[in-house]
């Protein structure tokens, strides 16, 4: 859940230390003493800590977080988008948030199949909710068709990106905390979508 904080929190402190550092042994022009600047250095880099924290964490997660392009799985090298993202897929889009991500690409309905059973006969055990119970609500009827389509719009909708008129919905495993995924697919064009939420 603080994970995105770590990074920024780890690069503040270590430039701060080494503006404490440079200062005391470097000493300004004012002819302090080391004590009396060492001090003063420390309480000028505890006032400096969250506004020089938050900076650093706008720069960082502006690289880190967005909507990428990668040609396969191979590319992505991000193990929380990994845990979800099945190793077939190929001309990928990912739209990387702190607290999960949302993903397009191309993949034959049969690998996204075997990849989520794959998911449950690995992790389904640990599933806060059964597979029977999460696709219990799924059937064929145009209601729960137009339901499908009314989640996948609720979920893309931020990335504009249209539900296309066929979906099947499958869900991974459910963490005790909620997290987990739903995935998204559409026969006609082999796309494969999926929104991801971990903490």
């Amino acid at each position: 859940m603080l994970w995105p904080l770590v990074l920024p929190v780890k690069i503040t402190f270590s430039l701060l230390a080494v503006l404490v550092t440079l200062l005391t042994v470097f000493r300004p022009v004012r002819k302090w003493n080391r004590g009396k600047t060492f001090v003063v250095a420390l309480l000028s880099a505890g006032l400096l800590l969250v506004p020089s924290c938050i900076g650093i964490m706008g720069i960082v997660d502006g690289l880190r977080f967005g909507t990428f392009q990668y040609a396969s799985f191979s590319d992505v090298n991000d193990f929380r988008v990994e845990r979800y993202l099945p190793t077939k897929a190929s001309d990928i889009t990912l739209n990387k948030s702190s607290m999960g991500h949302l993903a397009k690409y191309s993949i034959s309905e049969s690998d996204l199949k075997d990849y989520v059973d794959q998911l449950w006969k690995n992790w389904g055990e640990h599933s806060a909710i059964s597979r029977d119970d999460l696709q219990k609500q799924r059937s064929e009827t145009p209601s729960a068709l137009e339901a499908i389509r009314s989640n996948f719009e609720l979920a893309f909708r931020r990335l504009r990106w249209p539900a296309p008129a066929s979906l099947i919905e499958l869900h991974s495993p459910v963490e005790p905390d909620g997290g987990g995924a739903v995935y998204f697919y559409d026969p006609m064009t082999q796309t494969g979508y999926h929104k991801a939420g971990y903490w």
